[in-house]
């Protein structure tokens, strides 16, 4: 194993220690009896949080909550919250909750379980007031509670403002609107699709219709870095904030993203939100990118160095109604946007589902007691599928690129799941028990993989006349964001639109252990797939010639760190190539080689300049696995189904 590939693995190992750490965090929720509001007249939840002064890495909160009624209740932070699927324990990081009357005295309150606290002689409570921690650096939560759903609290730079970690709210009265007024440091706004109800001086005043509302809406506190475009009928908001203070950046992100979102527009004709915001947190990794780079630092002090900035190494998104929340790594060259290019649209098709198609554990959700839907297929699985259809519906990607990278990646890694021992329901049904959360990154592998052959299903059963697309705007359309589907009845339901004959594939492969009929599906299209063999393929531009570019580079451009001793093509050390591109030069659109002997021109960047150098292609035998390939000669009915498949 060579320095580089031991690099790799080393890294890769410490990656899912950390994710390992974060989804064996779990506990059981204690049995809590409470009686039932009757008698109340608390008509809003009244926030205060002053921002101006924090201590200790944490911000005070106040609560005035005049009016509950009776004599005990149950003040609750969430347990977990949806698009987690992972038990959080926000109450964890919450300090010295007091409860005091309207005359200031205090009133008994009792921590009870992780996320719960009891206040008695509740008919006199007047005020609560708490102390939020930072769960960015919180020891406790770091590996547990994700940044994209956590807090951050930087003194007069950057508040992540997720409501869970935040608010808490009565046991019973999740219903009842809230108020938030924030002050603010000077010169700081907010970005959030939550409503701004006043924006005076350093206030900021917002107002939810209920708690369900509030957790659905992230807010982030900073100096403004905004850009704004529209897509069909929706406005779309991008706002940003890097942590060395660089400013610019949702300019940037816009250019990487908008033609992904314009894509959107040619896939659905109206979208069901009128404003969508996407709200980025960029972690300044350059000085730790200079160490991994560096020819000086050993492999030893690199995994070292790896290790302490786990959080760097990881990245993620927090889907919401109308916005998302995303906490990125710069290392350098803007290397966080072929993330952010990769994962928005995912995050912004869950406008479809489940904002506007979802099962009542979903649409009401249990924050004390969370009862997760076996639905994931639909939730994730679809809307990972969706959002690489559209790419290449659009050109966005080409069909190469979407069977022999995209889906032939997530065939491989799909190849986890025990499928013949845990149906994909019992999974997402069951997802917070460690046994079956431990598989749940299968919702965008096996998930979107279900979508695909689903998809061909439907073509194939209505002999082109409906996609899966139809049949899931046709049931949002039905349902939409306030009304949720019965969990049990979906799947007759979802039949009924079909054909008769697709409730046995449900059964099958979604709610049963039968393996997903990959080639048979794919061949309804005419797409040829084998497992695994040997063939003929052109030899990779570098590797196979011995030239090595550097491993920790991020970015468009890898630097070349080695040239090979029986390369004589011209490459030179430092030379930085678009490796993205690369396999576009050795085949074609379809995922056929260019034939042997074909010369093609490398675009190098060397000293600012860019130079062409010229590659004849050789050939080599090797071993595959996993190759997919559109039949050249397909039948009548292949091309027809492919054609529809495509949106063509």
């Amino acid at each position: 194993m060579t320095k580089r590939s031991q690099c790799f693995s080393y890294i890769r190992f410490l990656c899912l220690v950390s994710i390992f750490l974060f989804i064996s965090c779990s506990s059981n929720v204690p049995e809590i009896n409470y009686e039932p509001f009757s008698d109340y007249s608390l008509d809003v939840y009244s926030y205060n949080v002053d921002l101006t002064k924090i201590e200790e890495d944490r911000a005070m909160v106040s609560l005035e909550c005049k009016g509950l009624g009776q004599d005990r209740v149950i003040f609750h932070f969430p347990k977990t919250i949806p698009g987690t699927y992972k038990e959080l324990d926000y109450g964890e990081m919450i300090d010295s909750v007091i409860a005091t009357d309207s005359e200031g005295k205090r009133l008994t309150s009792v921590n009870i379980g992780k996320n719960s606290f009891e206040i008695s002689n509740a008919k006199d409570l007047s005020t609560i007031s708490y102390w939020v921690n930072d769960t960015w650096d919180h020891p406790k939560a770091k590996t547990r509670i994700w940044p994209m759903g956590g807090t951050n609290i930087e003194d007069s730079l950057n508040f992540v403002v997720n409501a869970s970690g935040w608010f808490g709210f009565f046991d019973g009265l999740e219903i009842v609107p809230l108020e938030i007024s924030f002050l603010v440091p000077e010169g700081m706004n907010s970005f959030s699709a939550l409503p701004l109800k006043e924006s005076t001086g350093q206030r900021l005043k917002f107002k939810a219709r209920d708690y369900h509302h509030l957790i659905d809406c992230p807010i982030m506190i900073s100096r403004p870095d905004t850009s704004t475009f529209m897509v069909a009928n929706t406005k779309v908001f991008i706002e940003s904030y890097h942590a060395n203070g660089e400013r610019g950046f949702a300019d940037v992100i816009k250019k990487e993203i908008q033609p992904s979102m314009d894509a959107v527009s040619g896939f659905i004709d109206s979208l069901p939100v009128d404003e969508y915001h996407f709200i980025l947190y960029l972690r300044d990794g350059k000085a730790f990118m200079e160490v991994m780079r560096s020819k000086e630092v050993g492999l030893f002090k690199k995994i070292k160095t790896a290790w302490s900035n786990l959080s760097l190494l990881g990245a993620g998104a927090l889907e919401h109604g109308n916005s998302s929340f995303y906490v990125l790594s710069d290392f350098g060259d803007t290397s966080f946007t072929s993330m952010i290019k990769r994962v928005a649209l995912h995050e912004f098709m869950h406008i479809i589902t489940p904002l506007n198609l979802h099962s009542e554990q979903i649409g009401n959700f249990d924050y004390v007691d969370p009862k997760m839907s076996k639905h994931l297929w639909l939730y994730e699985g679809i809307t990972e599928y969706f959002a690489n259809l559209i790419l290449v519906s659009s050109g966005l990607i080409t069909e190469r690129e979407f069977f022999n990278e995209r889906i032939r990646d997530k065939i491989s890694r799909a190849k986890y799941y025990p499928e013949k021992k845990i149906a994909f329901t019992e999974m997402s049904k069951n997802v917070f028990d460690k046994k079956y959360g431990r598989h749940y990154w299968q919702v965008y592998e096996r998930g979107a993989l279900i979508g695909l052959l689903l998809d061909i299903e439907i073509i194939r059963l209505t002999d082109g006349r409906k996609t899966l697309k139809d049949i899931i705007l046709e049931l949002s359309d039905q349902y939409g964001p306030e009304e949720s589907f019965d969990e049990e009845e979906f799947f007759d339901e979802f039949t009924a639109l079909v054909h008769p004959d697709l409730r046995q594939w449900f059964s099958e492969h979604i709610e049963g252990k039968v393996p997903l009929d990959i080639e048979g599906g794919l061949a309804q299209i005419g797409v040829e797939y084998s497992k695994k063999g040997k063939h003929d393929v052109p030899k990779r531009i570098f590797s196979d010639y011995g030239t090595k570019t550097r491993v920790f580079s991020f970015g468009k451009y890898r630097e070349i760190k080695k040239v090979g001793k029986k390369d004589k093509r011209g490459f030179q050390i430092g030379d930085q190539v678009n490796t993205s591109k690369l396999d576009s030069l050795l085949y074609d659109d379809h995922g056929y080689p260019f034939q042997e002997g074909t010369i093609v021109d490398i675009n190098v960047k060397r000293d600012d300049e860019f130079i062409e150098i010229s590659h004849t292609l050789e050939y080599k035998d090797q071993k595959y696995k996993h190759r997919l390939l559109r039949k050249k000669d397909p039948t009548k009915t292949q091309a027809k189904y492919y054609s529809v498949w495509k949106g063509s």
